[in-house]
């Protein structure tokens, strides 16, 4: 995948979570740094939500997880800048990571580690950090 599509499938992914919280939820995402501390939320109802998805529960993982990451990377990408990198040196499980001066930020993965291992992981804390490592 070469860097066009990978931003375009970022970009389409960021909206596609916007309409998904929309119609879901009835919140509005907004691309602003304060709307982050939304995807806490939103990713615990998502974990209430796995209870119904038995059969399809791993691409309801995957989706929720790409989604609401590339929301918080496309509002990273707003405020402060970045690229991102599609990593397919592991075929079984490929990475998308934001890339912003030589500092990588793996938001899906964070939302995984909070949907999936340890709920009290803070993607706002996550993204507030990457800010900061990035602005000092």
């Amino acid at each position: 995948m070469n860097q066009a599509e990978i931003t375009l499938l970022m970009e389409e992914s960021a909206t596609d979570a916007v309409n998904y919280i929309r119609d879901e939820y009835a919140l509005t995402l907004d691309y602003s740094i304060e709307s982050i501390a939304q995807i806490d939320k939103i990713i615990l109802w998502s974990i209430a939500k796995l209870k119904d998805e038995k059969e399809r529960k791993q691409d309801f993982i995957f989706v929720i997880c790409n989604m609401l990451g590339a929301y918080m990377g496309e509002t990273f990408r707003k405020h402060i800048g970045g690229e991102w990198l599609y990593d397919d040196s592991d075929p079984n499980a490929p990475t998308v990571m934001l890339s912003f001066s030589s500092h990588t930020f793996a938001f899906p993965g964070i939302c995984y580690q909070k949907l999936v291992n340890d709920v009290n992981t803070s993607v706002k804390k996550y993204f507030d950090i990457a800010i900061s490592n990035v602005t000092q």
